[in-house]
């Protein structure tokens, strides 16, 4: 494989791993609004979410040691562990709303903060750019809590990640 194509396979692989994130902020912005629409689709949104994040992450993870010539082993058992604490912990959240000692929209609005704090930690101990999308989804819980018209809150936070993110893309074409 000569230079051209590591450096083609390299940028297809930056485009996609940029498309997941855009994709998780995404979803990590409607979770509230499911939850206000149903208690039953926000309890399976969030645990899908987790699944997804921690999939995302630990697939980060398997690539990352591919691509250094190392084993995941060690690093996808601490990530395995990492997520399934956190689907723990909204199944918990879940059961207090279920008990009606929690609103609906309270427990949306936790489950999103133990994500937030769940993809930081991803982020500090596994892949840095976790940690970025982790803050993004602390800046969402924040925006809902503050606000009642968390719908334009929302429209105005996905147009500032598609904005950095193309930005971010026509710096990249100008540097290669």
């Amino acid at each position: 494989m000569d230079h051209t194509d590591v450096t083609k396979q390299k940028t297809k692989s930056q485009a996609v791993s940029r498309g997941i994130f855009i994709f998780l902020v995404v979803l990590s912005l409607g979770g509230v609004a499911i939850m206000d629409y149903s208690v039953t689709y926000g309890l399976w949104y969030w645990l899908a979410m987790s699944v997804v994040s921690g999939g995302v992450s630990i697939g980060l993870a398997w690539r990352g040691a591919a691509e250094a010539g190392e084993t995941a082993g060690g690093h996808l058992k601490k990530q395995v562990f990492h997520w399934l604490a956190l689907i723990g912990a909204l199944m918990l959240v879940f059961f207090l709303q279920s008990a009606e000692e929690l609103t609906p929209t309270t427990s949306g609005l936790m489950a999103l903060l133990m994500l937030a704090l769940a993809t930081t930690l991803a982020g500090v101990h596994f892949r840095p750019r976790l940690a970025v999308l982790g803050g993004i989804q602390a800046a969402t819980f924040v925006a809902a809590v503050l606000t009642e018209e968390f719908f334009w809150v929302l429209l105005i936070l996905i147009l500032v990640v598609v904005v950095v993110d193309i930005v971010w893309r026509s710096k990249q074409k100008v540097q290669n």
